[in-house]
């Protein structure tokens, strides 16, 4: 099988190359296991020389090729999986324009300019960080298919760089949350608060999150995940806790999470224009 062909065999199921390479090394290593009571010995005991005779006999003839093995195979599977995952990124970036030409032109424009190639390095290294499912590819190239658009990458590259970090830093589903801002729903029910300037003060994360849970566009959203999201968000400084008055109804105090003016660019640049 030709490079090409293999990359489109893992992208189309992966599990079947990752589970086919663990059989293999798990049925060697079952070949070739420590005897039982030599472990049991091992691991009673604290005794040096016992755990110097297992580390030796780990590194000898009958397992030393194993490690190497192992350690070779997590290499060739990791650069496998990240060629699978750029191949994705671009393709979706690709399907969000009808003018692929053009499209094509404007990714060889970016990856040959030396401020281009280092957001797009950037870009890839976090790709590479997770899994290559579908929130992180529509979310990295939403990104891409504004950044290429970008006059001036030498101007822009500061902002960039440091947009680009700030997604590194936020987790898949903080991300998602964000770029759903637009119907972020307004709730009450929160007691007992502090509140500065209309900015809600304290732990109130999991209030939230029941509240956001109720929202139709929410209701798939486990509220563990969604107070995670929430705490995110306002960790890195992209959302916050207000409370307000509406103005037909005085007497009522209403809560929101609103964008920050970090978290207005953020949700920009992630989400396609």
């Amino acid at each position: 099988m030709n490079k090409k062909d293999e990359i489109k065999s893992i992208i189309r199921n992966p599990e079947y190359m990752l589970s086919a390479e663990s059989k293999s090394l798990k049925q060697r290593i079952k070949e070739r296991k420590l005897d039982s009571e030599e472990v049991k010995s091992a691991v009673a005991t604290t005794a040096k020389d016992k755990g110097k005779s297992l580390v030796s006999d780990l590194f000898n003839a009958k397992w030393f090729d194993l490690v190497c093995d192992i350690a070779d195979t997590g290499d060739k599977l990791k650069s496998k999986l990240d060629d699978a995952k750029k191949i994705q990124l671009l393709s979706e970036y690709l399907q969000k324009t009808d003018d692929h030409e053009k499209a094509l032109n404007n990714l060889v424009d970016l990856i040959t300019n030396p401020y281009g190639l280092s957001l797009y390095s950037k870009i890839i290294n976090m790709l590479s960080d997770s899994p290559a499912d579908g929130d992180i590819l529509e979310i990295l190239s939403d990104y891409l298919f504004n950044l290429v658009r970008e006059g001036n990458l030498q101007k822009t590259f500061s902002r960039n760089k440091t947009i680009l970090n700030m997604i590194d830093k936020s987790s898949p589903q903080a991300l998602i949350l964000l770029r759903k801002a637009d119907v972020w729903p307004s709730f009450t029910g929160i007691k007992l608060v502090i509140s500065y300037g209309g900015r809600v003060q304290g732990d109130n994360a999991r209030a939230v999150a029941q509240s956001f849970i109720q929202a139709e566009q929410f209701s798939s959203i486990s509220v563990d995940d969604m107070q995670m999201a929430i705490v995110d968000l306002e960790k890195n400084g992209l959302a916050r806790l207000v409370n307000f008055t509406p103005p037909n109804n005085p007497g009522r105090t209403v809560f929101a999470e609103q964008l920050t003016d970090s978290g207005k660019i953020i949700r920009d640049a992630i989400v396609k224009r």
